[in-house]
């Protein structure tokens, strides 16, 4: 504590300049601290959790050629299109393990963190930029998305990106740095084209960052002045993400597994936007009351009040609100609301005594490791980033199977865990392929008819069958006569299961 207090204090005070008589570029420890803490949080147990069913889908479409990836994007999944092509390279360089494949999240939350810190500096102090970036470490859900070789990590740092190039705006309305701020909008747009609810949110700033002498808060600019450039670039950067928002309307169905959302849903979203649990959410907001009324720059708070409270509460609640007419929600679709979260704690904490601050900071680090969605169950095997077990039915698989062994999925459309998973799948012959995922065209392989299913099992002596991530009604309905149960398995938690069948002898 004395340590961290020693460099809160040392980072409100500026840095030090000693007479030396080469200049050395300054490195601002109020942003490298917390960027550097991230990366740590991000790399530890990255490999950790076994893959889930979402992160197959990113492996299926990244381990195909390019031109299969994009016939594939003109089927399905173009609202992830530029995850993948970005991945694609990178799958091509490192492999698609577990490590490679979440690398590019874990970067880009570390990314997020350097622009938390910036824009608490910009608005508030160097103190509110160490404490914000490090409070956004400690938020689980940033774990979580850093883990995931999903996009929404890269959507939490493009639209940190394009908040703080709004700031950049309104310190000087030029038209390069609008440019820059509409670019910013088409990479969250293409990301996940669900990420530009922030322009709502922003629009609420803008309006709110005036005084009665029309001056914005943030920058001293005519809010007329900044608003008369923000429209027709959030105009353009709308149209110029109109094709891929084309597409995904077209591909809608693909959502339809999504329900009307509940009070479940409340709690879930509020508990990984505060720390992992209700508890942490309370303290985290008594916090930022305490935050609020104390320290002499009530401007500079009023300015990042008003440009983290709408980014953490318009995106869902216009989300949640479209959800009742037509079901979209999903908490992970508005993770880049987390920046939010840490900017109000952090400001809240660096208004604190550095004592108080170092201790309340503690207390939710410690909050943030336990519980269901804390920083702990995050990275066990199987855990809230890897439920279906998939990793550890392939452990066992390799350690059992012979060779020519065969496996079996249940359901029309197979799995390719085989590219997921190959030490475990990749060698066992998949008797109900019809044809591979990449060459149908979608994420999953298609499956043959149940009589050419049963003639091929007759060629087989010992099949696999394997249950992974969903009950159904059993095994024993997909292997023909004349094969007897020799063993089966189950993962820990009975989400995956295995059954081996050997021919009577």
């Amino acid at each position: 504590m004395r340590a961290l207090n020693a460099t809160a204090d040392a980072a409100a005070r500026g840095p030090r300049t000693a007479p030396t008589a080469t200049r050395r570029l300054p490195v601002d420890w109020a942003l490298a601290i917390p960027a550097t803490v991230t990366l740590g949080v991000m790399l530890w147990g990255i490999r950790t959790p076994s893959y889930w069913g979402d992160e197959v889908d990113t492996v299926s479409a990244v381990s195909r050629s390019l031109p299969q990836l994009v016939w594939l994007l003109g089927h399905i999944d173009a609202v992830h299109g530029l995850y993948y092509l970005l991945l694609w390279p990178v799958a091509r360089v490192a492999g698609t393990g577990e490590a490679a494949t979440r690398l590019p999240s874990a970067l880009a939350m570390t990314a997020a963190a350097l622009g938390v810190s910036a824009i608490a500096r910009r608005l508030r102090s160097r103190r509110a930029a160490l404490y914000s970036g490090l409070v956004f470490a400690a938020l689980p859900a940033v774990t979580q998305q850093g883990h995931d070789a999903r996009p929404y990590a890269m959507v939490t740092a493009a639209v940190v990106l394009a908040s703080y190039l709004l700031l950049r705006v309104t310190d000087d309305p030029r038209p390069a740095r609008f440019a820059g701020y509409g670019l910013a909008l088409v990479l969250v747009g293409y990301l996940q084209v669900l990420g530009l609810l922030i322009v709502p949110a922003r629009a609420i700033t803008l309006l709110a960052w005036r005084r009665r002498d029309g001056s914005l808060d943030a920058g001293g600019r005519s809010v007329r002045v900044v608003v008369r450039g923000w429209l027709p670039t959030v105009a353009a950067a709308a149209t110029a993400s109109a094709p891929v928002a084309v597409m995904i309307w077209l591909q809608r169905g693909s959502v339809a597994w999504i329900k009307e959302p509940g009070w479940y849903d409340v709690r879930y979203l509020l508990a990984f936007l505060a720390g992992g649990s209700v508890l942490s959410a309370v303290v985290m907001a008594l916090l930022a009351t305490a935050g609020a009324t104390r320290g002499p720059r009530r401007l500079a708070w009023l300015a990042l009040l008003w440009l983290a409270l709408p980014w953490l509460v318009v995106p869902p609640a216009l989300l949640w609100a479209v959800s009742f007419l037509h079901p979209v929600y999903s908490a992970r679709y508005v993770m880049f609301c987390l920046p939010a979260t840490a900017l109000l704690v952090g400001a809240a904490l660096a208004a604190l005594r550095a004592p108080v601050a170092v201790a309340a900071l503690g207390l939710l680090v410690a909050l943030s490791v336990t519980g269901p969605l804390g920083q702990w169950a995050v990275r066990v095997p199987g855990g809230a980033t890897g439920p279906a077990a998939m990793q550890a039915a392939s452990q066992f698989l390799a350690g059992h199977e012979r060779p020519g062994d065969a496996v079996v999925y249940p359901g029309s459309s197979l799995p390719p865990l085989n590219l997921a998973y190959p030490a475990g799948f990749g060698k066992l012959r998949d008797l109900a392929l019809a044809e591979p995922g990449a060459a149908a065209g979608r994420l999953y392989g298609v499956a043959v008819s149940p009589a050419v299913l049963h003639r091929r099992e007759r060629g087989a002596d010992r099949i696999w069958v394997a249950e992974i991530g969903g009950p159904w009604p059993g095994p024993a309905g997909y292997v023909v006569p004349g094969f007897r149960l020799a063993g089966q398995w189950r993962s820990p938690g009975g989400s995956s299961r295995l059954w081996l069948y050997a021919r009577h002898r």
